[in-house]
């Protein structure tokens, strides 16, 4: 009897850590085929391209999920939203929520930003030189099916 009972908790248990091992984020998603909607990817997966990403511009993971845009002429020209990842998992284009109506959200290429250390180095954003009409011209965002 007592086997059973230990078989049954140990198969629960590995269905619960496969569940875990399979999660989903929307915060880090897989760039599509042409035509097709981004797909989500693991957390396991997220969690290393994310932070391979913000080392490379000198942050954590947390604060390039959490970074400004900022203009060269130190305007804020909007938010982070989404990590996009091509197939090799390499961060290719960050999601930006443009600042101003309608809540725009803009794919921007990773080499046309770079990292900005601001208020003493504490909070860390990103900066471009692209305007903010040049930013509103970038091919729009669509976010996974749900």
């Amino acid at each position: 009897m007592k086997t059973l009972a230990l078989t049954a908790v140990s198969a629960a248990a590995l269905m619960a850590l496969a569940a875990c091992g399979d999660n989903r984020t929307d915060d880090v998603v897989q760039a599509p085929a042409p035509g097709a909607a981004p797909a989500p990817v693991t957390e396991t997966r997220a969690d290393l391209a994310a932070t391979d990403a913000a080392l490379a511009f000198g942050m954590s993971r947390k604060q390039l999920e959490d970074a400004d845009l900022i203009a060269a002429d130190n305007t804020d020209l909007g938010d982070v939203e989404v990590l996009v990842l091509d197939a090799a998992g390499k961060l290719t284009h960050l999601v930006v929520e443009l600042d101003g109506p309608g809540d725009v959200k803009v794919q921007v290429p990773v080499d046309q930003v770079r990292g900005l250390a601001r208020n003493n180095g504490a909070d860390k954003d990103l900066t471009t030189d692209l305007t903010a009409q040049q930013l509103a011209a970038l091919p729009r965002w669509t976010p996974p099916a749900q």
